[in-house]
């Protein structure tokens, strides 16, 4: 997205004070809170996702004109001291990714995206976060890549599409903290207890093609995980789909979470089912989700995803 089409989306002029680019951007993602959208019949997916990229360009684009703004020390030296790229290392990852960053012409289009750094940087919500899955799928290809060439393959198995997607979700874990991004992309219940706190997320149930269509109220609870999708079922023991995100940086915090059994969680529709804009076949729900931690397992380290990733590399070979 560039930096015009993220002014656009904010409905608001280039140029305004950074103060007023964020409340702005509260304003439009309170207004698409559960709450607010209670009375409408629509509900178009991708529109919180626009409004939260739109938010990252353009704080990213401020940051990058004044870059020593929060650095008190602006000499040569700490200068030449700081990483490629500000953002928390996991050594143990398996592999170093890149950080990438868009090109755009004078125009404001975008040209494509080259490397900034290069490291086992963890993501954080300044780095677009299209691009990030994309350094994830590059670092994946990487592997995969030096495969072929070790055996001499001149074209690759049928396998690999299959593989490199299982290969992209596992290294995407390896450089997301969920605990610290819950508390940076969801809302705290005021009600719980501040050493144990609830997070409240907005969330759907995609329900195409089931049958069951969960009445507004009704409390609805974990039925399997299968292939990275949490499947819900009635209280009655039916199905009635899959959990999903409208931002959908949440699936890759929050379903990792689910699959690693550190978190507690408590779903709810919110409203029946509509058709989703723009595909009159497709049919989703309104969720209310909150979570807590397990207090065993906030901290827990998640099982050992450098295992995974040798046992899907073997597979290949």
């Amino acid at each position: 997205m560039t930096e015009r089409e993220a002014y656009r989306v904010l409905g608001i002029p280039p140029g305004v004070p950074k103060d007023q680019i964020k409340k702005r951007y509260r304003k439009l993602m309170l207004q698409l809170h559960p709450d607010a959208l209670a009375a409408s019949g629509e509900f178009d997916l991708s529109l919180a996702q626009k409004i939260t990229l739109a938010y990252s360009v353009l704080k990213k684009s401020m940051e990058a004109e004044n870059p020593d703004a929060s650095r008190p020390d602006k000499s040569p030296a700490a200068k030449k001291s700081r990483p490629a790229w500000d953002a928390p290392l996991n050594p143990y990852a398996y592999r170093e990714r890149e950080i990438l960053h868009y090109a755009e012409a004078f125009d404001g289009s975008v040209l494509g995206s080259f490397c900034v750094a290069r490291g086992k940087y963890l993501w954080k919500t300044e780095e677009d976060f299209p691009l990030f899955l994309q350094s994830v799928y590059r670092c994946g290809k990487e592997l995969l890549d030096e495969i072929d060439a070790a055996l001499g393959r001149k074209k690759a198995p049928a396998i690999r599409q299959t593989l490199q997607a299982e290969l992209t979700y596992l290294l995407a874990q390896q450089f997301i903290d969920g605990p610290a991004l819950l508390e940076e992309l969801a809302q705290k219940d005021p009600g719980a207890p501040e050493e144990n706190p609830v997070y409240v997320l907005p969330a759907m149930l995609e329900n195409a093609g089931y049958r069951i269509k969960p009445a507004a109220g009704e409390r609805l609870l974990p039925s399997s995980l299968r292939k990275h999708r949490l499947y819900l079922k009635t209280q009655a023991g039916e199905e009635a789909g899959y959990l999903s995100f409208p931002d959908d940086r949440l699936y890759y915090v929050v379903i990792p979470l689910f699959e690693q059994r550190r978190v507690q969680v408590r779903v709810q529709a919110d409203g029946p089912a509509v058709s989703r804009a723009g595909n009159p076949a497709g049919a989703c729900q309104r969720l209310r989700l909150w979570m807590r931690f397990s207090p065993e397992n906030r901290v827990r380290m998640p099982e050992n995803l450098n295992l995974r990733i040798e046992a899907l590399l073997k597979r290949y070979r």
